[in-house]
């Protein structure tokens, strides 16, 4: 090997291993970010009312409850229909708060991982963490089709029967 191509090689290696101490710095520092998101994330909730005021619903950031409050009027001001609807609506809607706080919290790291090459650009055959990123937040959760609401008669007659008690509309 002549001298002027171990010259190459030696530019080429401190080229190669800039890059990888690049990389490793921003790697360190999105790991310590990393850390302090899930810790952050693991010390929140959210809380969701119902529209109806009925129903109260606390969950954590992956969108699952943690507690489910109903109100005292819950029971006297509506059906168990329309309670159900109720709390359907509400863990919907926390879900899809928690999932935005998320979002919100990992998008400084995700803009990080978009900043550096992703594994397989230097290793080839390296799982890629640009696409476990993106694997992190699923879809928002849809909406259930929300049932047709008693009519005043109807509503009335159901309470009036002592529908409630065995599980009818």
């Amino acid at each position: 090997m002549s001298s002027d191509d171990r010259a190459a090689t030696r530019a080429a290696t401190g080229m190669l291993r800039d890059s990888v101490d690049q990389l490793l710095s921003t790697f360190e520092r999105q790991r310590e970010a990393m850390a302090e998101v899930r810790q952050r994330l693991a010390a929140t909730t959210v809380s969701v009312w119902s529209a109806d005021n009925l129903v109260r619903i606390d969950a954590n950031t992956a969108g699952v409850p943690v507690e489910v409050h109903l109100t005292p009027e819950a029971f006297k001001r509506s059906t168990p229909e329309k309670l159900g609807r109720s709390i359907l609506e509400a863990v919907q809607q926390a879900a899809r708060q928690a999932g935005d706080l998320s979002r919100e919290a990992w998008a400084p790291i995700q803009e990080m991982a978009g900043e550096i090459p992703d594994l397989p650009d230097i290793a080839p055959g390296m799982p890629s963490i640009k696409t476990l990123t993106g694997e992190l937040f699923p879809d928002p959760v849809t909406e259930a089709e929300p049932a047709a609401p008693m009519g005043r008669e109807e509503e009335d007659e159901f309470y009036r029967n002592r529908d409630y008690l065995e599980g009818g509309r």
